[in-house]
């Protein structure tokens, strides 16, 4: 269970939109064509993703990593961006809401799981089009931080790479390559034990 949180904590700092049933505009999928200037200004490169659907891989192999889905959609009249996302066997997964903080004029979110934990953090837009994500860890116990970097590549992929504060010490976390899919999220169950 130690990795599956950390997977998706690193994820995007961020994971997004479940795509079952129903046309595209019941589901959220359809949006505005283009996103609007000030949708660009607030959101930066993250606009290039809403509307999308990723399958992301993990970059290092290890059998307690799992395929992460993920779905990008705008929410809350396109002011913020939602973010759903499961894991392939559908035992982990969750909600991200991403949105200007009117305080510090970045962006901020919250992510919350079906495992009973939430995190809270901000983004940092980079000059080279990259993004960087920090966010406290609430009522998940041994991790209580987590650093995460995503970019998206010429291509279309995407790269999302993190490490996690375990008590007093950061160590890297997995990598994971995701590219775009029409596969829909897989359905998520309760986790174990519940």
């Amino acid at each position: 269970m130690r990795w599956v949180s950390i997977l998706c904590l690193l994820v995007l700092g961020a994971c997004a939109g479940a795509v079952r049933s129903g046309s595209s505009e019941e589901i959220g999928l359809v949006g505005p064509a283009a996103p609007s200037a000030l949708q660009v200004q607030m959101f930066g490169p993250l606009v290039d993703l809403v509307g999308k659907r990723f399958r992301g891989q993990p970059v290092s192999a290890s059998s307690e990593m799992r395929t992460d889905f993920q779905s990008w959609n705008w929410a809350l009249g396109g002011t913020a961006i939602r973010v759903e996302h499961a894991l392939e066997d559908g035992s982990y997964g969750g909600v991200t809401y991403v949105y200007p903080d009117r305080q510090s004029g970045d962006l901020a979110y919250v992510y919350i799981t079906n495992s009973g934990f939430r995190t809270e953090g901000g983004f940092r837009l980079n000059s080279d089009g990259s993004w960087t994500a920090e966010e406290e860890v609430i009522g998940q116990g041994e991790i209580t931080r987590v650093r995460s970097t995503g970019r998206i590549r010429e291509d279309g992929t995407m790269l999302s790479q993190g490490t996690y504060l375990n008590g007093s010490q950061w160590v890297p976390g997995p990598s994971f390559e995701y590219a775009p899919t029409d596969a829909e999220l897989p359905v998520l169950r309760p986790p174990e034990g519940n």
